[in-house]
Parts: structure tokens; C-alpha cells; sequence
């Protein structure tokens, strides 16, 4: 009997656990696998049992990080304290790194033989590179999903391999013009969607700029519709976008924005001629399927200022990063404004040329993300270098 225990903080951490250990499941005798989880609703579908519900730990920034630190330190207590009675074979570890890490540096004094699996570990290349000497010294593996991930982590003295990206795989396909016309729109329509954030911080300071612009682009451009993904986080986006409208006097983008419920992501983001994001993994879907985007965050100045001293790169998208180069517009902190928004989609929409241009930077991100099934090349390698004793059920 194998004990395997997975360790998320977030929504598309969940996601990404579940697929994996539904692979898992497929190469694994399933009767003989005991597997707890801290995850939400993916992972227990997927099977697991749930030690602790992780949609009640998403926090960004320090100021959200201190007003949860009672729950974090009374969770880190209480998971060490049962690990060590549970002794799993494989802890693994999905991004979330803030929490991650302190139980990485502290499950061995815990659980001696337990190997440790950093799947999708922190952006250190982006910022605090001195978390690699906790991934070097307490991760028995790191699985990337980002291709250059693998050869920075080395260069650390990181056991780290590159598996692909879940994302590629996880991606719905659509018809496009099904779901257009499925949404009710027409061939004159364009179609911007709004993507707010999955936090109630990112809601408070991006959710007035983007109505704001929404209302100036609608009073331009008739022709254009609006609609919102609600995060499965948040359950009061209705209330929230009626409380701003009334605020702000913004009547008019009221009747032309339709908000769509939990897991309509994907459709949106392929039936949408242009969108506007909330850094994070979204940014990648998008790119994926090539739909042009503005990324834009706002959030606490504190926050901000810390970012600012301890950022390695100066450019926040998933896209632009792997690209190597700014090819979708970021609009950060103070640059975040609906004037912003509202001028440089004005720009990419109605300039000759500027769409296509970036359809074409967008194509070339989707090349770099090979083909590799991140979900499956990691279950093959926990099974092989922490289970070699169980034989493959052969993958198909």
C-alpha cells in the first residue's frame, strides 16, 4: 500500500492535482493507493480525501498574507503533526509557495522517508531566486511547467525537469461560431471579456477600473458586448459589479454586460475577439488560444512596493515572459486606469495590422509550450523513481 499526499493553495493548483492523480490512477492499482489531500472540489472528485478545504487559503500580497496568518499557522501545526502520523510516501507540492516551502524545509524532521515533489514550484526567476536553496536542499524532484524553468533551476543545484504544461492539455476545444452564437452574438459584435481576478482583493481594485472602461468603449463602439467570468471563488460578482455601477454612474455598460457563471473560462476566452486579464494563469489560456488580451493589475501600494524591490524581471505575463519580449500591453499599479484600458484596446482594435500582429506573437508563445502532457510525464516519473516496485499499467 502506497500514501501519496497532495498540497494545494489554490484553484488552478486543484486543477492541476486532480489530472494529475487521475493519471496517477491510470499506470497505479487504484486499490492500493491511499490518497489524502489539502484541495478543493477537482481533487476530491478525483478521488481523494480532503484534509483540509484549500479554497480558504488563496491570498495575494502581504497585507491578505497577514490577515490570514492565524489560519496558516494553525494549519501548518496541524498538517506537520498529522503528516508525521500519516507518513505518506510522496508529499507533492503544488505552487502555492508562501505556505509550501515552510512545510518543504520542515516535513523531513516530520516524515524522514517521505520523498518530496514540487509540482509547478515558485517563479524564482521572476523573484527571491534565494527560495532555490530550499528546493535544492528538501525536494527530492521539481517538476516544471515553463521550458526554460528547468535549465534555471539547475543551474541552483535543483533536481528539476521540465513535464510540459497542464494548461495545453486541460484546454477545451470549441467551435467558435457555436459558441458566438450560443452567447447571442452576432457577426458585428466584438466581444471583450473581463476577467477580474479569483481573489476578493483583485475584485475590489480591478473590477471598478475594468466596468469604468467597459461604459467609455460601449459609448464609442456600440457594436461592442461585454461579458465577465465569475471565479468559482467569489459568490457575490452580481452584487459587487451592481454596487460600482451605482457608484460610478455607469448605467449605461449595465445593460450591455453579461456575467457567466463558474467554468465558462475557456468558452469565453476563445469566443472573445479581445480580453482583459487579471494577472495569473489565465494569461496562458489565453495565449493558447491566441486571443488578444491587456494584462493589468492593481492591488495594496504596500504590495506593490515590495514587488518592486524584490522583482528579477520587469514584465508580470506568462506570455511576455516566455516570449522573451513585451507583446501583449501590461498595465500595472498606477498605469492601470479605464483611460488606460480604454486607449490602448481602442488601438489594437481599430489600427491596421496591430491585432494580427499580435495573433502572430501569441502563436509563437502556443510553439514554445511543446507538446509534452504535463499530467502524465509527471505521473510517470513519481511512479519510477518513488514506486518502481509497482509494475505501469500502460497509458493510452
Amino acid at each position: 500500500m502506497k500514501k501519496i499526499f497532495f498540497l494545494t493553495g489554490e484553484v488552478s493548483g486543484d486543477i492541476h492535482a486532480a489530472s494529475l492523480l487521475n493519471e496517477l490512477y491510470k499506470i497505479l492499482p487504484k486499490e492500493q493507493l491511499i490518497v489524502k489531500a489539502v484541495g478543493g472540489i477537482h481533487l476530491k472528485n478525483a478521488g481523494a480525501d480532503i484534509f483540509f478545504n484549500s479554497k480558504h487559503l488563496a491570498s495575494m500580497g502581504l497585507t491578505e498574507v497577514i490577515n490570514k496568518l492565524p489560519l496558516y499557522i494553525n494549519l501548518e501545526r496541524e498538517l506537520l503533526f498529522y503528516l508525521a502520523t500519516f507518513q505518506p510516501n510522496v508529499l507533492v507540492l503544488v505552487d502555492f509557495p508562501g505556505f509550501n516551502l515552510r512545510i518543504t524545509s520542515k516535513i523531513k524532521k516530520f516524515s524522514p522517508k517521505t520523498k518530496v515533489v514540487y509540482y509547478f514550484p515558485p517563479q524564482v526567476w521572476a523573484w527571491n531566486t534565494g527560495r532555490t536553496k530550499i528546493l535544492a536542499k528538501h525536494c527530492d524532484l521539481v517538476l516544471c511547467g515553463l521550458p526554460f524553468e528547468e535549465t534555471f533551476h539547475k543551474k541552483y543545484g535543483v533536481n528539476a525537469s521540465y513535464v510540459g504544461n497542464p494548461i495545453l492539455h486541460e484546454l477545451e476545444k470549441f467551435d467558435r461560431d457555436e459558441i458566438r452564437k450560443e452567447l447571442n452574438l452576432t457577426k458585428e459584435n466584438t466581444l471583450i471579456s473581463l476577467f477580474p481576478g479569483s481573489r476578493k482583493s483583485e475584485i475590489h481594485y480591478m473590477l471598478p477600473v475594468l466596468l469604468e472602461a467597459a461604459d467609455m468603449l460601449h459609448k464609442a463602439f456600440a457594436n461592442y458586448k461585454f461579458m465577465i467570468s465569475q471565479a468559482p471563488t467569489i459568490s457575490n460578482l452580481d452584487s459587487e459589479i451592481k454596487a460600482i455601477v451605482e457608484k460610478k454612474n455607469l448605467s449605461n455598460v449595465i445593460k450591455n454586460i453579461t456575467i457567466l457563471p463558474p467554468g465558462q473560462n475557456h468558452k469565453l476566452l476563445c469566443a472573445s475577439d479581445f480580453a482583459w486579464l487579471t494577472s495569473g494563469t489565465v494569461t496562458l489560456e489565453a495565449a493558447l488560444y491566441e486571443t488578444p488580451m491587456i494584462l493589468g493589475y492593481r492591488g495594496n501600494q504596500i504590495n506593490y512596493f515590495l514587488y518592486l524591490m524584490l522583482k528579477k524581471i520587469d514584465m508580470i505575463g506568462l506570455p511576455n515572459i516566455i516570449a522573451e519580449k513585451k507583446i501583449v500591453p501590461e498595465l500595472i499599479q498606477n498605469d492601470a486606469t479605464a483611460q488606460n484600458y480604454y486607449q490602448t484596446t481602442k488601438e489594437l482594435l481599430k489600427v491596421h495590422g496591430h491585432l494580427d500582429k499580435v495573433k502572430d506573437s501569441l502563436r509563437a508563445v502556443k510553439e514554445k509550450i511543446t507538446e509534452k502532457d504535463a499530467s502524465k510525464e509527471a505521473a510517470l516519473m513519481i511512479k519510477n523513481k518513488f514506486m518502481p516496485d509497482y509494475k505501469v499499467i500502460t497509458m493510452k
